[in-house]
């Protein structure tokens, strides 16, 4: 129902509301806009034009060096600084960071919509309701504090511990694998989300458990059931929660950072985002004169236009 009935848009009064209401909402359009435009335009000017007095929107003279230069491998050695800034070309970390967010989705819809199935029309309602907040109540837990158990367990899976237990009355150790350094440690903590189980399930219990009893009749088993006909009718949940699940592993920075830390040829873009600001802004001048691997990152034309050129494309 609109806020203001067509009937009564003539009106003098209705109209000033109207262009009010409609100044406000533009005028928050714009703020929210005007850093993405600073942000595209800081990528396209020189490295002494992003600090100029007084402020310019558009450069003076545009520029696309900061792009080409991501394409590029940059190295920094200095008295703080002795490291890659940039060891392999963007498009290796844009790869990594496609590989990640594609694997994340392929493995955490599937996964996601077998629990919410089973808990709406699987389970009796006493089993359901319990499982329902099991699932539900990893939503109150911080992410950071699983961190290290995390850790843990992917480094020598599935040993939960800091060392892998040895085999009861002999000196040999269990079977385990580690993911650390791999996509896999990044991939598998992320193939349940709580979130968009909400979304499944509550999708799901609005469907008519005569579909499921159709299908049973006709000889389909729970998981063609769920394939065939429950997830064609999900689609738009399905379409949601893959966005979703999507943007969460293209934009994770704590994950990556932490099994991927010693294999930069597998960082994602938001791991190559922050080296590069850290490198920006996180050096110490040595006795009152900037660290040489700085200057030779801002002579070389890495300044913070290519820190904005990664942000436009990440």
């Amino acid at each position: 129902m609109p806020l203001i009935p067509q009937v009564g848009r003539r009106r003098a009064k209705a109209k000033v509301m109207l262009f009010v209401i409609g100044a406000f909402l533009w005028l928050g359009v714009l703020l929210h806009l005007f850093p993405v435009a600073w942000m595209v335009s800081a990528s396209l000017k020189p490295t002494r034009e992003i600090f100029e007095q007084p402020f310019k929107l558009w450069p003076d003279e545009p520029t696309i060096a900061s792009y080409r230069l991501l394409f590029t491998t940059v190295s920094a050695t200095g008295l703080n600084l002795n490291v890659d800034v940039f060891r392999y070309p963007l498009a290796v970390y844009l790869k990594n960071s496609v590989i990640i967010s594609v694997l994340t989705v392929l493995l955490q819809i599937p996964i996601t919509a077998m629990a919410a199935y089973a808990v709406s029309k699987l389970h009796a309602p006493r089993a359901a309701r319990w499982l329902f907040f099991f699932f539900i109540s990893t939503l109150m837990i911080p992410g950071q504090i699983a961190t290290v158990p995390r850790f843990l367990l992917l480094s020598h899976f599935p040993w939960p511990t800091r060392d892998i237990p040895t085999i009861p009355f002999t000196d040999a150790l269990f079977p385990a694998v580690s993911f650390v350094g791999t996509y896999w440690g990044v991939v598998l903590p992320a193939a349940f989300s709580a979130f968009n189980f909400l979304l499944f399930k509550g999708f799901f219990d609005t469907l008519p458990s005569d579909l499921i009893e159709a299908a049973r009749i006709d000889g389909a088993n729970e998981m063609t059931t769920l394939r065939v006909v429950m997830m064609p009718l999900a689609r738009p949940v399905v379409a949601v929660t893959t966005y979703f699940a999507f943007t969460a592993a293209w934009n994770d920075f704590l994950g990556p950072w932490i099994m991927l830390m010693s294999e930069q040829g597998r960082w994602p873009l938001s791991v190559v985002l922050y080296k590069l600001q850290y490198f920006l802004t996180g050096w110490q001048p040595s006795q009152g004169s900037m660290d040489p691997a700085v200057q030779q990152l801002v002579s070389s034309g890495v300044g913070y236009n290519a820190l904005m050129a990664l942000s436009v494309i990440e």
